[in-house]
């Protein structure tokens, strides 16, 4: 499978290589210069190196939280952790490359996820880092949530998913992504959150792991 290549500032890649899903690849940004075209390489990297706590996993949240959030707007994501409150929009694809929105407020919906009112199967959602010269993203400190903390999904009716976070990871690039990440309409309900993490080599203009947060419905 081809590598992906993306006029993008500063960008990871999640390439799905190997795996039966429509040859997609992530590619989620980093931080230093203006878009240029370029083939983003993955390379092998260990553990995930974030600065602040280490995302794998950590002490659950302390703070009791409502099952339901009443000011959160239809189709959002709240991660009260961090602060965060984003839309969720869909992630394009295309040439093989699955981008999300580029709003610092946005997440991106992958097309092969179960509909954020379904009663099973797996809502995956990928998020920039950051961009240079831009607020800060919405999944820019993913990795610093720990297990226990609570998310919530809204659909476009405005209908409400709490999600318990079970656990939070690093995986190499190198190593290609977590297939049970696009389990898509299969298996059990869960949501899943992606983003890039790792040490950042500027050479390569890319962050060399990607982090995942996997939860459950509360």
């Amino acid at each position: 499978m081809k590598r992906p290549a993306a006029s993008l500032p500063a960008l990871g890649t999640l390439a799905l290589a190997g795996i039966m899903l429509a040859g997609i690849a992530l590619v989620v940004l980093g931080w230093p210069a203006r878009p240029a075209p370029m083939a983003a390489p993955l390379p092998e990297a260990g553990g995930p190196r974030l600065p602040g706590p280490s995302p794998e996993f950590g002490g659950a949240s302390t703070v009791r939280l409502p099952r339901h959030q009443p000011d959160l707007p239809a189709s959002s994501l709240r991660i009260p952790a961090l602060g965060v409150t984003a839309t969720i929009g869909r992630a394009t694809e295309d040439n093989s490359v699955l981008t999300p929105p580029r709003a610092p407020t946005e997440v991106g919906l992958w097309s092969g996820s179960a509909a954020l009112d379904a009663d099973s199967g797996e809502v995956t959602l990928v998020g920039h880092v950051n961009w240079r010269g831009m607020p800060p993203f919405a999944f820019g400190r993913l990795a610093y949530l720990h297990a226990g903390d609570l998310v919530y999904t809204s659909d476009a009716r405005g209908a409400q998913t709490a999600w318990r976070v079970q656990r939070v990871f690093a995986r190499a690039k190198a190593g290609g992504v977590d297939p049970a990440a696009f389990a898509g309409s299969r298996g059990p309900r869960q949501l899943i959150m992606i983003t890039c993490g790792g040490p950042f080599d500027i050479r390569a203009r890319s962050y060399s792991d990607n982090v995942y947060v996997r939860a459950i419905p509360a």
